[in-house]
């Protein structure tokens, strides 16, 4: 049996002997968990072994039922279970590029306290989880040198003060100095964004706090609009990018395996798919039994878009708005001009 298949059996193990307070005979554990009730008990050796306190009790005629305390992992007005508990261990991992921060010292502060709560053993015993369960990147954002900064530019927001930040605008190829209002701070694909009231821009703009070259606070404060919500800001953005006229309807038209793809995940708020018979085409010149993927999305912001949509080559083709579909045509024929020969 493979090591983390008997992890994950043993951790389903304990959550149901600790949210079914009454407790459980061995068989019903055996049956839930698919496995015999000699390896059940053999699981209970491993996890006593470890130092999870189990118990049972026996009714009249003799039937065990067991269970964990239920306040095994009570500390004070706190309480969790061990999913919770598990979970937060693992949360470590997603907060990684944030490294060297305060974020990321305030989850490390709270796991010391969450690993006191658990014993020694079986939290060496449970880190196996990550065999189980990997967050992986293609690459991240060191922000440990940007730290003050990023301390300074949450204080900011939260106060209401404004700062002056020096910030290297990477397509224009220049620095420059401007007061900012920030509003607050994104997370974004394990990239960290700041959003605010550029003085200098007299404008609603979005910093990369890893263009932040310098930032210092000044007096002055700022009164941020009443009405203004992050998730509200962004909702007509496919990322981190904010348009600033009306969302614009855009339906594009995914084939071949690059369909079902799609239909695998929720990519935008405003998207809505649906499946219509192929046709023809240069890539695929017989489609009888073939469908392919008409997806609409409400976007006010296409920089990323299309972006995302080169990523699919010709399995995607806009079908509407006209000045999109040539926008991407001309960006897609300058690169195939670059890797002519």
């Amino acid at each position: 049996m493979a090591r983390g298949e008997q992890i994950l059996r043993h951790w389903n193990l304990l959550r149901m002997l600790q949210t079914r307070g009454t407790g459980l005979p061995l068989r019903a554990i055996a049956a839930e968990l698919g496995v015999t009730e000699r390896t059940i008990q053999r699981d209970f050796e491993a996890l006593e072994e470890v130092g999870f306190p189990l118990e049972h009790q026996e009714d009249e005629y003799g039937k065990r039922y067991w269970r964990l305390p239920h306040d095994f992992f009570r500390s004070g007005p706190l309480v969790l279970g061990l999913t919770e508990a598990v979970s937060l261990h693992l949360a470590e991992h997603l907060l990684r590029p944030l490294a060297g921060t305060h974020f990321a010292e305030g989850l490390a502060s709270l796991l010391e306290k969450i690993r006191a709560l658990i014993p020694a053993r079986a939290l060496e015993y449970f880190r196996e989880l990550d065999d189980v369960l990997h967050v992986r990147r293609a690459g991240f954002t060191d922000y440990a040198e940007q730290a003050d900064i990023i301390r300074l530019l949450s204080d900011a927001a939260r106060e209401a003060r404004t700062v002056e930040v020096t910030y290297r605008a990477l397509w224009r190829g220049v620095d420059y100095t401007t007061r900012l209002d920030p509003y607050g701070l994104v997370l974004y694909d394990d990239d960290l964004f700041v959003v605010g009231r550029s003085h200098r821009a007299a404008a609603l703009r979005v910093f990369k706090v890893n263009r932040i070259t310098a930032a210092a606070p000044t007096a002055g404060t700022f009164e941020r609009p009443a009405d203004f919500r992050l998730e509200e800001h962004f909702r007509g953005s496919f990322g981190i990018f904010h348009g600033a006229g009306p969302p614009v309807e855009i339906v594009v038209r995914f084939s071949g395996p690059v369909a079902e793809l799609i239909e695998e995940r929720v990519w935008h708020e405003s998207q809505q798919l649906r499946r219509q018979p192929g046709e023809a085409t240069l890539f695929d010149p017989s489609p009888e039994d073939a469908d392919v993927l008409i997806a609409t999305f409400r976007l006010s912001n296409v920089v990323e878009f299309k972006r995302w949509l080169k990523g699919y080559g010709e399995f995607a083709e806009v079908v509407r708005p006209a000045w999109l579909r040539a926008e991407l045509r001309a960006e897609l024929l300058a690169a195939a001009a670059r890797h002519a020969d």
